[in-house]
C-alpha cells in the first residue's frame, strides 16, 4: 500500500476513513508500522486495533518486534491465515467485529477440570449456573447475552422481544430464557466439536434469515404477532455450506379469561370457584398464542436463491438435548446436498445474470440504431426544409427585385413609400437565406 493510500485511510479521525479495509491491506499495514502509529493513523486505540486483528484473523507483531527489527534479530512474520467462509473479511472505524475469536481463545486457554485426586468439596455440585465458568465455558456467542435478553419491549406471547438485535438467533420467554441458552450452548458446542464452526454471518455475506412462525402448528390463514429478528442470522458451516439456526420457544393456543382492568388469565390456572366468580356476561374468554415452554430448532439455507427449511420440536420440555445428536447428524448429512443445490443455484444466477446481461446490451444497441435512425430523420428532414427554404427565398428575393423595378417608374414620393414598405416586408421576411440555412444544418453525425 502507498503512502497515499495510507494518508487516505486515515488522518488520525475515525471519519476520515471511508473505504473499508480488507484483511490483505490490515496485515501490510500492522507489519509496516508499530500498531500505535497505524491506530492513530485509523482514529482508533491500539488496543482496538488489535482487537480488529484477532478477529479478522490477522497476524500481528509480538511485544517488542519492532525493537528486535532495529538489531536484526526479530522473528519470522508469519502468512496470513486463508479466509475461512464465513470469516469477516474487511473493517472500516465503527463497524461491529464481534468477540467469537477472542471468546474461543479464552475458553481454549482454561484448562480441563480435574477430578481425580481433588478435594471432596471441590467436587460437589453447585447451583445451577447459566455463566461460564472454569469447568463449562458457554459457547462465544452465548457468553454476557442473558442481560441484554432481559431488557426486553412489551410482549402479548411473552416471547422476549430485546431492545438490542446484533444477538445470538435464540427466542424464548423469560421463564425459559436458562434453558433456551442452555440447549443452544449443547447444540452448539456439539457441532464445534464436529469441526462445525457456529458464528453470527458477516455483514459482507449476503445471507439471509428465514422468517419464523412460533406456533407450534403453523397456519398460514391465522395472523400472528410479529417476533423479534435478530440483525443477523446465526450460522453454522459444515464444510464450506452455510446453515441458519433459529432456536425459539413455541407458542400454543390457550383459552384466556378476560378478568377486568385489561388482564387475561389462563383458563386452565383457575380454580372451580374462580371459575364460578368470573362468569358471563361480564367475563369472557378468548383464544391467544402464549409461550409454551417447548423449544423448537429452525434450519435453513441462508441463500436467496435455496428454500430449504426444517424443523425439530420438543413434544414435552426438555427433551432439546436429547435430540441434539440426531440434529447434527442430519445437517451433517445435508451439507452435501444443500451444496450441491447452492451450486447450481449459483450456476443459474450467472446464467441470468448473463442472460439479463445480454438483453440490457442488445436494447442498449436497439435504443443506439434507434437514436441514429432519429437523427438520419432529422437531418433530413431540415436539409428538404433548407432547400425548400431556398426556393422560398428565390422567390421572395424576386419578389422584392421585381417591386424595387417598379418604383423607379413612380413619381419621388410614392417610389419613396414604396421602398419604405420594401424594406419593412425585408425585414420581417429576415435575412435567414438559404446559404445560412444551410451552414447551420447538422448531418446526422454532428447530432447527439
Amino acid at each position: 500500500m502507498t503512502e497515499e493510500a495510507y494518508e487516505t485511510r486515515g488522518c488520525g479521525l475515525a471519519s476520515a476513513q471511508v473505504a473499508p479495509l480488507s484483511r490483505e491491506q490490515l496485515y501490510e499495514l500492522v507489519w509496516r508500522e508499530p500498531m500505535l502509529r497505524v491506530a492513530e493513523r485509523l482514529g482508533v486505540s491500539s488496543s482496538y486495533m488489535a482487537r480488529v486483528c484477532t478477529e479478522l484473523r490477522v497476524p500481528r507483531p509480538p511485544r517488542g518486534y519492532w525493537a528486535q527489527l532495529a538489531y536484526g534479530k526479530a522473528p519470522a512474520q508469519p502468512a496470513l491465515p486463508e479466509v475461512r467462509a464465513g470469516d469477516i473479511t474487511e473493517w472500516r472505524s465503527g463497524d461491529f467485529i464481534g468477540t467469537n475469536e477472542r471468546a474461543a481463545k479464552r475458553i481454549a486457554r482454561i484448562p480441563s477440570p480435574t477430578v481425580e485426586g481433588a478435594p471432596v468439596a471441590a467436587q460437589k455440585i453447585r447451583r445451577r449456573s447459566h455463566q461460564p465458568t472454569a469447568g463449562k465455558p458457554l459457547h462465544p456467542l452465548l457468553i454476557g447475552i442473558k442481560p441484554f435478553f432481559e431488557k426486553t419491549r412489551d410482549s402479548e406471547n411473552g416471547i422476549l422481544r430485546p431492545f438490542k438485535r446484533l444477538l445470538v438467533d435464540v427466542l424464548s420467554s423469560k421463564e425459559r430464557l436458562d434453558v433456551a441458552i442452555d440447549a443452544a450452548d449443547k447444540l452448539f458446542r456439539t457441532l464445534t466439536s464436529r469441526g462445525h464452526r457456529v458464528t453470527i454471518a458477516p455483514t459482507s455475506g449476503q445471507m439471509r434469515r428465514a422468517d419464523v412462525d412460533l406456533r407450534e402448528t403453523p397456519e398460514k390463514n391465522r395472523n400472528q404477532h410479529s417476533a423479534w429478528a435478530p440483525e443477523r442470522p446465526t450460522v453454522v458451516f459444515i464444510g464450506d455450506v452455510p446453515i441458519g439456526l433459529t432456536l425459539f420457544e413455541m407458542t400454543e393456543i390457550v383459552e384466556m379469561l378476560y378478568v377486568g382492568n385489561s388482564q387475561y388469565v389462563p383458563v386452565r390456572n383457575l380454580t372451580p370457584e374462580q371459575r364460578r366468580r368470573y362468569s358471563a356476561p361480564r367475563y369472557w374468554t378468548t383464544a391467544k398464542d402464549l409461550a409454551s415452554g417447548r423449544l423448537c430448532l429452525q434450519v435453513y439455507c441462508p441463500s436467496w436463491r435455496v428454500s430449504w427449511v426444517k424443523r425439530w420440536p420438543e413434544d414435552k420440555p426438555g427433551q432439546f438435548s436429547s435430540m441434539v445428536p440426531d440434529i447434527v447428524r442430519e445437517l451433517e448429512s445435508a451439507g452435501p446436498d444443500l451444496s450441491a443445490k447452492l451450486e447450481a443455484a449459483r450456476i443459474l444466477a450467472e446464467e441470468e445474470d448473463r442472460r439479463w446481461k445480454d438483453e440490457q446490451k442488445r436494447r442498449r444497441e436497439a435504443d443506439e440504431r434507434a437514436r441514429q435512425e432519429k437523427f438520419r430523420q432529422d437531418a433530413r428532414r431540415d436539409l428538404l426544409a433548407a432547400i425548400a427554404g431556398w426556393d422560398e427565398a428565390r422567390r421572395i428575393d424576386a419578389y422584392f427585385t421585381a417591386a424595387a423595378l417598379a418604383a423607379e417608374h413612380l413619381d419621388a414620393d410614392e417610389r419613396h413609400r414604396l421602398l419604405s414598405r420594401i424594406a419593412l416586408a425585408r425585414e420581417l421576411v429576415g435575412k435567414n437565406g438559404p446559404l445560412e440555412m444551410l451552414l447551420h444544418w447538422r448531418a446526422p453525425g454532428e447530432r447527439s
